[in-house]
């Protein structure tokens, strides 16, 4: 198994990782920022804005098959 196919395995699956990081790093963003540690709170809030973004996208593209399709298409 080489990286392009763990690559295209995560992209594939992103629904399954992202959405539990966007619940577990929106706790801890709020729980910094309630402590008053601002740039740990801004760190766990940008994963949490990768990881929407990521299932924004996944589902913008059309789901797993076409998300695939499409990666392999431009990049190859």
């Amino acid at each position: 198994m080489n990286f392009l196919d763990i690559f295209l395995f995560i992209l594939k699956y992103t629904p399954f990782w992202a959405v539990p990081m966007v619940i577990i790093s929106l706790h801890f963003a709020y729980l910094y920022w309630l402590k008053d540690y601002k740039e740990m709170a801004y760190a766990w809030g940008s994963i949490t804005l990768f990881c929407l973004t990521s299932v924004i996208i996944y589902f913008a593209i059309g789901g797993p098959d076409q998300i695939v399709q499409t990666f392999t298409h431009v990049f190859k």
